[in-house]
């Protein structure tokens, strides 16, 4: 029997539960597919270039003819890779549809794409809408470095509407198996993800995407990945230590640039909501009872790949929540937090610190979803009409400590015009994974949505894309910094001769 929350939600298992067997994607005799569609994103630094792998609306005709026509869905999201090997490598896309949009549920697709030309060669649905899921976002593929003997991509509901009202789910992306979570918790699920930092035991870090205030941190523990899959967990939320000679509101605006905190997670108590154990409020009023910190509302989560135990995760803040004893916003623009826990205890807290803060100088508006490698972490914003700037894909460099814009939107106004400088627009960047094991070193595969672009199949849900990114690696960034000093000092001398 589940312990902690499984108390609250274990009556409800697996609201849904498919088990349609996949076959194995295969590709077909004919070419591979590129999209026709220009990349919807621009370089905003040399040595970054985009390949088009899908837009919205691109078909796939299917190697059997029995088989159903493919069609790329709109409200691309959170993506997963692995290699399947003979040079292929299968991509596995969420689509964040819901049925406003009028093409009914979530999905996910799967590529498989040829490791050297980036072709597709053929496409199916893992998730093909029946689970009726609404709003998918993140996506996270866990193999055997996250302690799961069988590939799992788990995935997790947006919002609160649907007939599942806000759960978590892990596909099988070999046998096709989809399983909902409930013991994970009924809320707004925006990430997941995995930290291998005990042997055996599987851990996983949960944010909430919710209401301004109503956002929380919470962590899962489970004996195994069986145990994971089954619903014999704890779930734990966050709890900081209040600073001395401080409030203790347990706000994000507790913590400072120069103030980090240290904290626990704390077990969430059982709590049902009239007799509902599958009701969403269920969770958030354990996690009230477990004085939770609140941050404006949280995106998504990275690794810190050179400590297994530490974690980045994103908040997009909100300028119209404030905290009731400075008056000031808990966080206007936005923070990238960095949260380091205990290799002995992992509920222990031992910092959390904000590495970059929007409202103080660095030049950061609504991070959203994170990727990382050893060298750098990549930010994706969604700044929305407020922004003073399109969407835009930022590297902050860990040796140096410098953020740099790499790739904005390439988003146009009705008359097709690009989008002035000082204008935010509505396409985002809203998917980001490290590709480099795949497509080579400094290569990234990431997803836009454009929501005003009707170009996709005319649904509510706009156009959107999936595209190959190529980043300059650290030996590249060196040669091309060498070949401008060395151009500029040219220019200098040049001058003086004048």
């Amino acid at each position: 029997m589940a312990f902690g929350l499984g108390v609250v939600l274990g009556l409800g298992v697996a609201a849904v539960c498919t088990a349609a067997v996949r076959p194995e994607l295969r590709a077909s005799s004919g070419p591979g597919f590129l999209t026709e569609q220009g990349s919807f994103l621009r370089p905003l630094y040399d040595g970054v270039h985009f390949t088009p792998l899908l837009s919205v609306g691109d078909s796939i005709i299917p190697s059997d003819p029995d088989d159903e026509l493919f069609l790329f869905f709109p409200k691309p999201a959170g993506i997963g890779i692995q290699s399947v090997g003979s040079g292929l490598a299968e991509v596995y896309v969420t689509h964040g549809t819901t049925w406003q949009d009028g093409v009914g549920s979530g999905r996910v697709s799967r590529l498989l794409l040829d490791q050297k030309s980036h072709d597709v060669l053929a496409a199916d649905w893992i998730v093909d809408g029946v689970e009726s899921f609404e709003g998918l976002s993140g996506g996270t593929l866990a193999a055997t470095h996250e302690g799961f003997l069988l590939p799992q991509f788990f995935v997790g509901e947006n919002s609160l509407q649907g007939p599942n009202h806000g759960v978590a789910a892990a596909v099988n992306v070999r046998s096709g198996v989809v399983a909902a979570l409930p013991w994970l918790g009924h809320f707004r699920h925006e990430a997941m993800l995995f930290l291998p930092i005990t042997n055996g035991r599987v851990i996983a870090i949960l944010t909430e995407s919710a209401n301004a205030g109503q956002s929380e941190l919470y962590m899962v523990q489970a004996e195994s990945d069986t145990d994971f899959l089954a619903g014999r967990v704890q779930l734990f939320v966050l709890h900081a230590d209040a600073p001395r000679d401080t409030p203790d509101t347990q706000l994000a605006s507790m913590v400072k640039k120069t103030r980090p905190l240290t904290g626990k997670f704390v077990p969430v108590p059982g709590i049902s909501v009239e007799g509902d154990a599958n009701d969403p409020a269920a969770v958030v009023l354990g996690a009230n009872a477990a004085r939770a910190l609140r941050f404006a509302r949280l995106g998504d989560a990275a690794p810190d790949r050179r400590n297994s135990g530490a974690f980045y995760f994103a908040d997009q803040g909100d300028e119209d929540w404030t905290d009731p004893v400075s008056g000031r916003p808990v966080s206007g623009d936005g923070r990238i937090y960095r949260l380091e826990l205990d290799s002995f205890d992992p509920t222990i807290v031992r910092e959390l610190r904000i590495v970059l803060d929007g409202d103080d100088a660095d030049d950061l508006y609504r991070p959203c979803d994170l990727e990382s490698d050893e060298r750098g972490l990549m930010i994706q914003e969604n700044p929305g009409r407020r922004g003073i700037h399109p969407s835009r894909i930022l590297r902050f460099d860990f040796n140096t400590r410098r953020l740099e814009p790499l790739a904005e939107c390439a988003e146009r106004d009705p008359q097709g015009r690009l989008i002035p400088v000082g204008t935010g627009g509505v396409w985002r960047t809203t998917g980001i994974v490290d590709a480099s094991d795949t497509f080579g070193a400094g290569t990234w595969l990431v997803s836009v949505q454009a929501p005003n672009d009707p170009s996709g199949f005319g649904s509510r849900g706009g156009a959107g894309q999936v595209l190959l990114m190529r980043t300059p690696t650290p030996g590249e960034r060196a040669k091309a910094e060498k070949a401008k000093s060395k151009k500029k000092a040219t220019t200098k001398t040049d001058d003086a001769a004048k």
